[in-house]
């Protein structure tokens, strides 16, 4: 029979300084004014999910293709 605990893959929990990082930059995303700084956030916010290279690359040809239709 199969040990499952032994099958799972623990995560590492995050430490204490990654916690206040992370807290910090959301409380940041919120506080934005103007939307340059927005822009500047939501490019922040994607590299932070890891995303940020595919987002961008979807967001330009979005716009190639809104060029093509107009």
């Amino acid at each position: 029979m199969t040990d499952f605990a032994e099958q799972l893959i623990q995560s590492p929990e995050p430490s204490f300084e990654q916690l206040v990082e992370g807290t910090e930059f959301m409380v940041g995303m919120v506080q934005v004014g103007t939307e340059t700084e927005w822009s500047k956030k939501i490019s922040e916010f994607e590299d932070f999910l890891g995303i940020g290279d595919e987002a961008s690359k979807m967001v330009q040809e979005q716009k190639a293709k809104a060029r093509i239709l107009q």
